[in-house]
């Protein structure tokens, strides 16, 4: 099992206007390099997904609704709180 430093990951599914994937993916990393730890851009559900590390719950919090929610071409956000205990990495 894997272990973080961060309170708390997550994994961030956005939904994005055709075409705009890659520059969100670019926004995320650029942006909030102290938590944003991975984001790709995919096919299926969602358009682009990003892995993220805050510090507490709150910040989590504030990392999508008053941030990540406000960037251009951000339709929707879809939140999944990582449970450490069952979480591997290889």
């Amino acid at each position: 099992m894997a272990t973080t430093q961060a309170a708390v990951s997550a994994f961030v599914l956005i939904t994005v206007p055709a075409n705009k994937s890659g520059d969100v993916v670019r926004m995320l990393m650029e942006k909030y390099p102290e938590f944003v730890t991975e984001a790709a851009a995919v096919y299926g559900e969602a358009d682009v997904i990003a892995k993220v590390e805050t510090p507490s719950v709150q910040a989590l919090h504030e990392l999508v609704m008053d941030n990540i929610q406000n960037l251009p071409n951000v339709r929707v956000t879809r939140t999944f709180i990582i449970i450490p205990q069952l979480h591997e990495v290889r």
